[in-house]
């Protein structure tokens, strides 16, 4: 049986991944700036769906890691 992660873990996971959202967007806001010469809505809005994007491929990666591990268990890899 999988272990429960604490509260704190999560929290601090959560804040990372926004964390980084954050600091991309204010990234990619700037370099967009500096190449078009003025202010205006394009492509570095999709750093805004980061966090959305993290959880679906962290659970698949786990999933990957966890079969894998059962099917060396096995014996047929």
């Amino acid at each position: 049986m999988k272990p429960k992660r604490s509260l704190a873990s999560v929290v601090l996971e959560l804040a990372a991944v926004l964390l980084v959202t954050a600091l991309a967007f204010a990234w990619g806001v700037q370099t967009a700036q500096a190449e078009r010469g003025y202010t205006a809505i394009g492509g570095e809005h999709l750093f805004l769906i980061l966090p959305f994007m993290y959880y679906p491929g962290k659970r698949t990666i786990l999933d990957w890691v966890t079969e894998i591990r059962e099917l060396r268990r096995e014996g047929r890899v």
